[in-house]
């Protein structure tokens, strides 16, 4: 019978026994979602039966063969079930260090396009996941699209914003609006993604 450690929201250390754990003795890391669902985060388990199996072998020091002790380690979990924990976690609305696309821009019409590409080009320059949304849409189409994935900050690009070099940005969490020239909003983000702020 193999004994698997976990660690509860307390972080108490329990010891559950019959898991399926059948080859060696493991310790789990568990963790949960904000609606309270468990996941299992990372795992290290000792396997004594495989190398068995294949027969494995190696030369000791004492110029011996041993049979070695397989260790399977999965550090993030499965990819698969790191990502749903994460989609769950946030319910989609990833912070903007997480976001897949961190900055949707926005141009008005035809003639904001060139200022949006030079914003485009500024923030790809400092590794900043943006999306340039182009005016073939409506604006109010694009902004539901944005709204629809969640995207952490979005950036309507007018007259205004072309006239006056600056740039007018929506928060998707907290639905503020600001106005702010291009460099001040880049040095907020960086930090905000350095520091992976929520």
């Amino acid at each position: 019978m193999t004994k698997e450690i976990r660690f509860d929201q307390n972080n108490d250390g329990l010891i559950s026994d019959d898991e399926a754990a059948f080859y060696g003795p493991k310790i789990d890391v568990q963790v949960w979602s904000v609606i309270g669902r468990e996941f299992t985060l990372a795992t290290n388990q000792l396997d004594f039966a495989v190398p068995l199996r294949f027969d494995l072998k190696y030369m000791d020091k004492d110029g011996k063969e041993k049979t070695p002790i397989c260790i399977h380690r999965a550090p993030l979990s499965t990819h698969e079930r790191m990502i749903g924990f994460l989609i769950e976690h946030y319910a989609g609305a990833f912070p903007a260090w997480l976001a897949p696309v961190q900055v949707a821009l926005l141009p008005v019409a035809d003639a904001h396009q060139k200022y949006a590409e030079e914003v485009l080009k500024e923030f790809a320059d400092k590794d900043i996941r943006c999306k340039l949304y182009e005016s073939s849409e409506t604006l109010g189409k694009r902004i539901r699209d944005a709204e629809m994935k969640k995207i952490p900050y979005m950036i309507v690009i007018g007259d205004k914003e072309v006239k006056e070099k600056n740039l007018t940005i929506r928060d998707y969490k907290t639905k503020n609006q600001e106005e702010m020239k291009t460099s001040k909003f880049l040095d907020r983000l960086q930090k905000e993604i350095a520091e992976r702020s929520q």
